[in-house]
């Protein structure tokens, strides 16, 4: 297939730097900024209960303390570590709220708010993972039907900067046939979200697979239904899912994304940024390593929930036996967070809630390690990263040197 790279629209993607297949640069969304590549956490801003408590939500609720810099977690500033963030439609009705408190949330941004300190990017998911079966937004008293249409409703009600179509995920078991079955009802809402946006919409395109051939079978699938044209002219960028089964298999989430990658190149579409949707926080160097952009994922919320205080992107320890003096991030450095994640806190929320943070801290701070890497001259810094942290774990070794041969052009 020939290039057809002069076709497509990047406006909002600028590339600095490239090491072997990584490549770091800043995405300009409206008025916010993102350095690359980048984590955005999943972040639930709607958990039920009531405004004056923050939405409630348990540890969702002490994570936007957190965000806001609320007195509640002794102040600080911590804007830092939401540059960006990773919320989904599928999650307002997480908590069976009643239907007069879903209206109050939709009823207005989520940065006009003043309940909300949020000024970075906002990435809203279609959720199609979670409307595959049961296609309603259930609440305690009300039921709202989802389609293409409404979900690009509530995405731009709640103030979206990037927006996904609604799309219907693959699974690891599905034959070829409901493979392209799907990737034909994801082209329907691609051609229906592309009527309901515009150019000043900032559009991402949903792909779905885990290797060349059935991220080609799903590309062509859309550009059947929505033509040759609008499917290199109308997006912005490209976000890979499907890959949450696939979650803690590295080898696999390796090839899908270098793959994606692949197919990007092969279909004009290389500098369009790649997002990679819900992965866990281990793969990132890997998966920035052959060249995705961005990232979401909760994992630094699931660990705290059960318990895990992470001392890398790869391990973790009871947050019972942690030693505190040992790390000096921005949580670990004050004392009265410190005795919460000790056990003196009135609520699980408020301990369990400082270890996730300090847990997105962990994997933010090495970020920037990554993109400090990438931006440095040649590939060596990138390969010294990966072998010093990588390379170091036993179940990482195999990857990591994978990664090095395959995108890094090797060690000799």
């Amino acid at each position: 297939m020939e290039s057809r790279s002069e076709q497509f629209r990047n406006d909002i993607f600028e590339i600095s730097a490239e090491a072997g297949d990584a490549r770091s640069g800043v995405l300009q969304i409206g008025d916010t900024k993102l350095s690359t590549p980048n984590l955005l956490p999943v972040v639930n801003f709607y958990a039920g209960g009531t405004d004056a408590s923050l939405y409630g939500g348990g540890i969702h609720r002490t994570i936007k303390e957190f965000m806001n810099g609320d007195e509640v977690v002794n102040g600080g500033d911590y804007s830092r570590y939401f540059d960006g963030v990773m919320t989904s439609v599928a999650s307002l009705t997480d908590y069976g709220i009643s239907r007069e408190r879903y209206e109050d949330y939709i009823s207005a941004p989520i940065r006009e708010r003043d309940v909300f300190d949020f000024d970075g990017t906002l990435f809203l998911d279609s959720g199609g993972f979670k409307f595959l079966g049961d296609r309603t937004l259930d609440g305690s008293d009300f039921e709202v039907e989802v389609d293409q249409k409404a979900i690009v409703e509530i995405q731009r009600r709640l103030g979206g900067d990037v927006l996904v179509n609604l799309d219907h995920p693959i699974a690891p078991d599905d034959d070829y046939p409901t493979r392209v079955e799907k990737a034909r009802l994801t082209a329907e809402n691609v051609d229906e979200f592309l009527d309901l946006t515009s150019r000043d919409d900032t559009r991402y395109l949903t792909l779905h697979g885990y290797n060349y051939s059935m991220l080609d079978t799903f590309l062509t699938e859309v550009e059947k239904v929505i033509g040759r044209d609008r499917v290199h002219r109308e997006f912005d960028g490209v976000a890979l899912g499907s890959l949450v089964p696939l979650k803690d298999n590295k080898g696999k989430l390796i090839t899908a994304v270098s793959d994606c990658r692949e197919v990007l190149r092969d279909w004009g579409f290389e500098e369009l940024p790649l997002h990679v949707l819900g992965i866990s926080s281990s793969a990132i160097p890997l998966l920035a390593a052959v060249g995705a952009d961005t990232f979401d994922s909760s994992s630094y919320i699931h660990s705290a929930i059960n318990g895990k205080y992470d001392t890398s992107l790869y391990n973790s320890e009871p947050v019972d036996d942690v030693d505190f003096t040992e790390c000096d991030c921005q949580v670990c450095s004050d004392d009265m967070l410190v005795r919460r994640m000790k056990g003196d806190a009135e609520y699980q929320k408020d301990k369990l809630g400082a270890v996730a943070m300090h847990n997105l801290i962990i994997q933010k701070e090495e970020i920037k390690r990554i993109q400090s890497a990438i931006q440095s001259p040649g590939d060596d810094a990138l390969i010294s990263y990966i072998e010093q942290s990588l390379g170091r774990e036993k179940s990482m070794q195999q990857h990591a040197h994978r990664v090095v041969n395959e995108s890094l052009g090797g060690y000799f």
